[in-house]
């Protein structure tokens, strides 16, 4: 690799696990393309990820967790994602819901969960896109009724459930007829509940991403991790729209693009201008986004991340697929296929602005302000 551009994409947070995440890496590089777009759950993957203790990197020090430092954390994140994208993402859920189980770690449920996942026996995943970016199924997808002795009942549902076949809990929440919410850890084996096929994707199509159908599912106080009332979604450590590990894992693919990318630059005289000036994009942008999770104080926003990762990641994977001419365009390549998934940040946990300031870059606009 040109060791020029090699440097403008290195990983700049050194990390105490450097050997077993460098091997995970290349392991879940030599599988995804078998994996990703299959119809089922990618065990494969999953055993790569859970065997470097990825699924408890954020717990807790008291349930194993070791309180490394959020910009390291942040990078494995990336570092996955230049693997395999579909293994990152389901990870990323997985830890969404850790995370809204540890703002509630005063609450039996919550600390039972988090230690059934210390003990390597739970898979946690998230559903409230339809409390946060997602319209489609309208203003109250999951309705939350009183019923007596002090229990809810459940009904609707939630549209884009990550590995709901494969996950033991879904951190999820509905409103009630006043408006005020509720975050509740649901079993996925609760009476009531029913796991929809995954949806047929454009691409991550092993991620399982389902609808999860409730009927009449009951629940009790002690199920309830916050509310009922307001913005029972907001707090600090919750990986929401815009977050950092969402730019990670763009930031982390587009990565993975450019480096292959610059394996081809030695015969091909024509990439030299455009390849340095993507390899620039994303170390700056990487910058940023480190100087964000270390807590800076001038540091770039996350929206404002999040856009500028979003751009960098459709840029190189298709100036990748563009170099691979014809080959690129087969099935069996990765460039195809890191296209495809990179179509996904347009869609993913992408609030109005975020989206509107893609729409204006497609157009050849000035971004909108962030």
């Amino acid at each position: 690799m040109n060791d020029e551009l090699a440097a403008k994409l290195a990983w700049t947070e050194p990390d105490p696990d450097e050997p077993a995440i460098e091997a995970a890496v290349a392991e879940l590089a030599a599988i995804d393309g078998d994996e990703a777009d299959r119809d089922e759950w990618p065990a494969r993957l999953w055993a790569i990820v859970d065997r470097i203790g990825a699924p408890r990197w954020t717990l807790p020090v008291v349930l194993g967790g070791r309180n490394d430092p959020r910009p390291v954390l942040v990078q494995r994140h990336a570092r996955l994602a230049a693997g395999s994208l579909t293994a990152a993402f389901i990870l990323s859920q997985h830890e969404a819901g850790l995370r809204r189980l540890m703002a509630a770690v005063d609450r039996p449920i919550a600390a039972h969960w988090l230690q059934a996942v210390a003990q390597d026996q739970a898979v946690a995943t998230v559903g409230i896109s339809h409390l946060t970016t997602s319209k489609r199924l309208g203003a109250q997808a999951i309705r939350i009724s009183q019923v007596a002795g002090g229990r809810y009942r459940l009904d609707g549902r939630m549209p884009w459930v990550t590995a709901a076949p494969r996950a033991d809990l879904v951190v999820t929440g509905g409103s009630l007829d006043d408006g005020r919410q509720a975050l509740i850890a649901l079993p996925t084996n609760a009476p009531g509940i029913t796991v929809q096929p995954p949806f047929p994707l454009a691409a991550l199509q092993a991620s399982c991403t389902s609808e999860i159908a409730l009927d009449g599912v009951e629940v009790t106080e002690a199920e309830i991790l916050a509310g009922p009332g307001h913005d029972v979604l907001a707090h600090p450590g919750a990986v929401g729209t815009g977050g950092l590990e969402t730019s990670a894992l763009a930031l982390g693919q587009a990565r993975a693009a450019l480096s292959a990318l610059v394996e081809l630059s030695p015969s091909r005289d024509d990439l030299g201008e455009p390849l340095e000036a993507l390899c620039e994009t994303w170390r700056a942008t990487w910058a940023s986004l480190m100087a964000q999770a270390r807590g800076e104080p001038n540091a770039p926003q996350p929206a404002a991340i999040r856009t500028q990762a979003n751009a960098i990641v459709l840029r190189a994977t298709q100036a990748y697929l563009t170099a691979r001419k014809g080959t690129g365009f087969l099935r069996s390549e990765p460039a195809q296929r890191w296209t495809r998934q990179a179509l996904f940040f347009l869609v993913w946990s992408c609030p109005a602005p975020i989206a509107n300031a893609a729409i204006r870059d497609l157009a050849g606009l000035c971004p909108s302000t962030l």
